[in-house]
């Protein structure tokens, strides 16, 4: 069993990720107003869990890192469900097992991580009495289908809100994991070939493997802001 997987981002006309090379807004709006949109439309999405890849998680909230001096790991590790966590949950992914992390929550709501199998033993101890939920998804921790079994199975997360960036979009495509994609566009474009788009693929020749998406809606926003909602179709 999976949670439902609803993919909500916000790109510009030309699919790209990087809101400080956005054009502005013509009539003089902030950039903040129009991304204020996306913001909203995500918590109508009410969802159980909301997720981030490492990279967006560690540039908006975690910059620090963790220096494990022994780097043993445990003999069999398994999930570990904090005491006090919250009814909706913050998921982030860590393949290298060494986000620093400052609180036990985002925006208020409790963290479960996604690590390797091989993370330290001394890293669990710390994420433990941080009172920061975990689970494993295999040696390398990219194991997503896994790791979203575990989420459903252990943890009760029926639906997830994934939130980027690029890569990890792009990894959940590539598993064909998604349901739904709710796709915000911003009125204004990126033109640059070398910035992360919607779906930033990596290393394989055919991401999509065959899936199709299917127009559920589109609705104009406030600022000229779109949003388009898709369903997933998936070959066997």
């Amino acid at each position: 069993m999976y949670p439902q997987v609803i993919c909500h981002v916000m790109g510009s006309v030309d699919g790209r990720l990087l809101t400080e090379r956005w054009t502005e807004p013509f009539d003089g709006k902030s950039k903040g107003d129009l991304t204020g949109v996306y913001a909203a439309i995500g918590r109508r999405l009410n969802t159980d869990a909301w997720m981030f890849g490492k990279r967006t998680l560690c540039e908006g909230y975690f910059p620090g890192i963790f220096h494990a001096q022994d780097s043993t790991p445990l003999a069999h590790p398994s999930p570990y469900v904090a005491p006090g966590s919250s009814e909706r949950r913050f998921v982030a992914v860590d393949p290298d097992a060494n986000i620093l992390y400052e609180s036990s929550t985002v925006r208020g709501d409790s963290i479960v991580v996604i690590l390797p199998e091989t993370a330290p033993a001394v890293y669990l101890e710390y994420l433990r009495k941080r009172g920061i939920s975990h689970l494993f998804a295999g040696a390398r921790g990219d194991d997503l289908r896994t790791a979203m079994r575990t989420l459903a199975e252990t943890f009760g997360v029926r639906s997830l809100s994934l939130q980027g960036g690029g890569i990890i979009d792009g990894a959940f495509l590539q598993e064909g994991l998604i349901d739904e994609l709710s796709l915000v566009v911003y009125p204004g474009i990126d033109g640059s070939a070398d910035s992360t788009s919607i779906f930033h693929c990596i290393g394989r020749r055919d991401p999509t493997q065959g899936q199709s998406l299917e127009l559920l809606s589109a609705q104009t926003m406030e600022y000229g802001v779109v949003w388009l909602r898709y369903k997933f179709h998936k070959n066997s």
